[in-house]
């Protein structure tokens, strides 16, 4: 045992360099991974968490006050597999947010709003005024206090101290943003509906003027149509639980929505009601994307910590050869040298993984409140989950593999090899036929030694290759979601540069265009309609066009033509089967069932990959609007875009408040949250660059020392017949350029073969399962011959240690 120690203490020494860079690659995976893990489950545990703290259902549901009434609930908890269904009331306004200073926050319209009262509702916690934590203890906001969600600060962008307007009619009434509150359910900005607390007396006083409003001007189709956005109307919300029978029978949330559309009749005109795992799908989707990023780099971390695993066991052996048939001659065994080589390898991997381990665990903590204003819940991280544990523990088995594999090349060596230094076995053998000379002799040195022992760089080529399809696979999202409109168009989204609400009869679109116009041409104009149908228990959204043009993510079939043909997004075609050519069956707004042949499939992140087009006329009769109903709103692209603003400030000056000229398209909200994500691309893409230029120079380092240490003879020889030490490291980094250059450039070609198809799968959790990436051929080769003379630059800074032979010493070796 004492001699065992002796030799891997030895061992460790004497190639202090690679264990040092496998620690510190093993380190950076596990942290890597610790932290995405950790992440992942912290937050999903969390959202479980709180919507158990806030007495949330299973099932999530929003109607007018009229359809979801105290007898609904009744039926709705007479079902067996419920235990509670918890009815509150709620005021659908339109808000408009504005600093301290009282200039405009926010031009958009929210897309939903319910303004909820303090103690009447669900029991929301807050967050501190830092951020880092949730207060202990309720506190019901001032009179003239409101509190909101996380994800506004994202968009529109407020903080506390900022200020909300409530709009019902002509009366207008503020509240100061107080703090921000944890909502599992509706808190992330991927949703249409955003919900606000204020004291019961402050609802009330609202709650009158909505009623007066009502009174006058009569309620929308339903709670989540377009007409519905400008509107101010009384609604309900109902939060249904599982009975401990039914979820110990494994029943789940979505089991639970399709239970109430099949007993509950009210369900069949309901217009938002939603499983508990669908909210949570909707609040996890960037940390979603995220997660899948940092593991793919993860593993890449790995991969090559295996690489040069793999290369530093190979030419240990290669290199003292001699030295493992003398300890065979002394006595010890093949198991034992095996023994020792696993020692050393498996241990410093299973420190890097553990300081890594340490390392993700404390950076956990310190972003969790980063994404709140994503999910809209705070977690916390007590200690690093167990699937972090496993996943790490499955790695240092793999790396335990390898090392037994590569070792078992050791029971070839004989204790005779020892006296004759290992030179039967180490041999050169040339296929590169062609004579060497000329004024490309340091080339061709450089290919016969590559194709005379091409092992030893195929480690090399794998790095090279995992490396560049990575990088080109970050910079090609970056570069499909980089340009002004590029984002918006990838994940199957369009907008206006400006919107027209009618407010006053007294105003006409002809007039509007014609401001319009006086500042730009317009390009395209069109009027939009939007709906909320229940089917197959949960609520789904359609939408329609007046010019189905601006639907780019048709990937399979075609546009609707007529009013009863539908192009259906990807999620809900998997979930009900349905192709192109089938019905889909559904209840308008009247109750009556309408048929719709699906036309074709659609990629876009609309509803998460559950929404419908439709015609324009098609979603007015299915959400019961009559062809006598006015027209209320158009949007308009302009020629210039640039000057949207400048056409905005028009309108307003000529119509004052008869004309809204907020953007109020579908997808105006979602400036914010699409800038975010391009940043995310963009800044990625350029510090995995920076990354992989590290891993270059540290992998390249580690590789070349034991190669020159193998080859140190050989060196010696060519020192000998005059080679300069210039001469020979810059044939040094020729080899691993032209190694790099080949696996870089493999590596690139799979990433824009199959990088679209890859991220297709990622993103088509979310319904964008058509997404290009960006394959500029000039971006491509730059960042494949970019990082190969990374490779031949770090090979000529690693080969500096050609100084160091001396021939004389060789000699009387």
């Amino acid at each position: 045992m004492a001699l065992m120690r002796t030799l891997v203490a030895a061992g460790l020494k004497r190639g202090k360099g690679s264990f040092a860079g496998i620690f510190l690659l093993m380190a950076l995976t596990a942290a890597a991974l610790t932290f995405t893990v950790s992440m992942y489950a912290d937050l999903n545990a969390r959202e479980e968490a709180a919507l158990a703290e806030i007495g949330a259902g299973d099932v999530y549901a929003v109607d007018m006050a009229t359809n979801l009434t105290d007898e609904v609930a009744a039926e709705v908890e007479a079902l067996s597999e419920v235990s509670e269904a918890r009815l509150n009331g709620a005021l659908s306004v339109p808000v408009r947010f504005y600093d301290a200073g009282g200039e405009a926050v926010d031009k958009n319209p929210t897309s939903g709003t319910a303004l909820v009262a303090w103690g009447d509702a669900l029991d929301f916690r807050l967050f501190s005024d830092d951020g880092t934590h949730l207060v202990d203890g309720a506190f019901e906001p001032g009179p003239d206090e409101v509190y909101v969600p996380a994800s506004l600060k994202v968009a529109p962008g407020v903080q506390v101290g900022d200020e909300l307007e409530v709009l019902v009619g002509d009366e207008a009434r503020r509240f100061t943003i107080a703090g921000f509150f944890e909502d599992p359910q509706l808190g992330t900005p991927f949703l249409e509906m955003k919900r606000y607390v204020v004291a019961q007396g402050a609802y009330d006083e609202v709650g009158s003027l909505v009623d007066a409003a009502v009174a006058q001007g009569g309620e929308p189709a339903d709670v989540l149509s377009s007409s519905s956005k400008m509107s101010a109307y009384r609604m309900a919300e109902i939060n249904v639980r599982l009975s401990d029978e039914a979820r110990a029978t494994g029943t789940t949330s979505t089991d639970l929505a399709r239970l109430i559309a099949d007993e509950v009749a009210w369900e069949n005109t309901a217009t938002g009601m939603f499983a508990a795992d669908t909210l949570a799908g909707y609040a996890m989707m960037v940390v979603v994307i995220g997660g899948a990023v940092l593991g793919v780099f993860a593993l890449l971390l790995f991969v090559i910590a295996l690489v040069i695993c793999t290369h530093a066991i190979a030419t240990s052996i290669e290199e003292d050869y001699a030295d493992y048939g003398t300890l065979k001659a002394l006595g010890l065994s093949n198991r034992s040298l095996r023994g020792m080589l696993g020692v050393e390898y498996v241990g410093v991997s299973l420190l890097g993984l553990a300081a890594g381990l340490g390392l993700g665990w404390t950076l956990v903590p310190p972003v969790l409140p980063f994404f709140a204003q994503f999910t809209g819940v705070l977690a916390t991280n007590a200690a690093p989950p167990a699937a972090a544990l496993l996943l790490l523990a499955a790695l240092l088995a793999l790396v335990a593999a390898v090392v037994v594999c590569k070792t078992h090349k050791l029971s070839r060596i004989s204790p005779l090899v020892a006296f004759r230094g290992g030179a039967a076995d180490v041999t050169f053998r040339s296929r590169a036929a062609r004579p060497l000379g000329g004024s490309h002799l340091g080339l061709g040195l450089a290919v016969r030694a590559i194709v005379s022992a091409k092992r030893r760089y195929v480690g090399l080529a794998g790095c090279a290759l995992v490396m560049c399809a990575f990088i080109v696979l970050v910079f090609g999202i970056g570069g499909a979601l980089g340009g002004p409109n590029a984002a918006k168009k990838a994940f199957g989204m369009w907008t206006s540069d400006v919107s027209a609400t009618l407010v006053s009869p007294d105003a006409s679109f002809d007039e509007v265009e014609r401001v319009i116009e006086e500042v730009s041409p317009i390009e395209k104009s069109w009027k939009e309609s939007f709906a909320m149908v229940s089917f197959g228990g949960e609520s789904h959204s359609f939408a329609g066009l007046s010019d189905l043009s601006l639907v780019t993510g048709v990937v399979a079939g075609r546009l609707p033509i007529h009013d009863n043909e539908a192009l259906i997004g990807g999620n809900l075609a998997k979930s009900m089967g349905l192709g192109i050519g089938d019905e889909l069956a559904v209840d308008g707004a009247d109750g009556e069932e309408r048929r719709f042949v699906v036309c074709g499939l659609l990629s876009a992140m609309f509803n998460a990959g559950y929404g419908t087009i439709l015609t324009y006329d098609g979603v007015c009769d299915l959400a019961g609007k009559g062809a006598d109903v006015a027209e209320t709103a158009r949007q308009y692209v302009l020629f210039d875009p640039q000057k949207a603003d400048e056409a905005r400030a028009a309108i307003e000056a000529r119509f004052g408040d008869a004309v809204d000229a907020r953007p109020a398209g579908m997808f105006s909200d979602t400036e914010g949250m699409i800038g975010l994500i391009q940043q995310l691309f963009t800044i990625m893409g350029f510090a995995m660059a920076a990354v992989a230029a590290t891993l270059v120079f540290l992998a390249v380092s580690l590789i070349i020392g034991r190669m020159f240490t193998v080859e140190r003879h050989d060196l010696g020889v060519y020192r000998a017949l005059g080679f300069t030490t210039r001469a020979l490291r810059v044939q040094f980094a020729l080899r691993f350029f032209l190694v790099a250059l080949a696996g870089c450039s493999a590596g690139a070609t799979l990433a824009a073969l199959g990088g679209s198809w890859l991220m297709g799968q990622l993103f088509g959790l979310f319904g964008v399962s058509r997404f290009a990436i960006d394959t500029n051929p000039l971006m491509v080769g730059g960042l494949t011959l970019g990082l190969s003379t990374l490779f031949l630059i770090a090979a000529y800074v690693s080969a500096r240690k050609v100084k160091r032979v001396d021939v004389r010493e060789l000699v009387e070796e």
